[in-house]
């Protein structure tokens, strides 16, 4: 398995159908916690409504997310001849969170997040394959690891913008 197909299958998971011509996934399970798109790979500009694309109307804050593969650890299991054998791949995966609030309060967008992570390890733990994306997610000795930055403002908006977190190893086998 590549890791262009881990990412685009993490992606998958927790953004829902692909959408080519946005080159995004939504809209995916974990909507009802303001998740509304999820992107395989970081783009140049992001707009707007990927924050907040099939959101109710007056929700006021939403986040989009970006599957980011960091380093993988490779074993090779070998028998026989030389080609036979199995690579196990650990890939270390960050599931980054964009969140954008307009309402008031930033503590509004610091708890809208707080939801977002809990059900995101939901969603790990109901499918430790990520729906059969990886032989399992979030099992290693690391665990699930979840970060919440402090907000920060924009200058002249009421926008609050936060950056989130969620961290976990994925596994894989390739036939080698």
């Amino acid at each position: 398995m590549t890791r262009a197909a881990v990412r685009d299958g993490i992606a998958k998971y927790f953004g829902g159908p692909y959408v080519p011509e946005f080159r995004c996934y939504r809209p995916g399970p974990l909507l009802a916690y303001g998740l509304a798109t999820v992107r395989p790979y970081l783009a140049k500009r992001v707009p707007d409504q990927d924050y907040t694309i099939g959101l109710p109307p007056g929700r006021g804050m939403g986040t989009y997310a970006v599957v980011h593969l960091e380093a993988a650890n490779e074993r090779r299991e070998a028998w026989g001849g030389a080609t036979s054998g199995w690579k196990h791949i650990t890939h270390a995966v960050t599931l980054q969170l964009f969140h954008l609030s307009t309402q008031p309060l930033a503590e509004d967008a610091q708890a809208d997040l707080d939801a977002l992570l809990e059900a995101i390890g939901d969603l790990i733990h109901a499918d430790r394959t990520l729906g059969e994306a990886v032989l399992q997610a979030g099992e290693s000795t690391n665990g699930i690891r979840y970060w919440l930055s402090q907000p920060t403002y924009d200058q002249g908006s009421e926008h609050v913008r936060t950056l989130a977190t969620v961290s976990f190893d994925a596994d894989v086998y390739i036939q080698a």
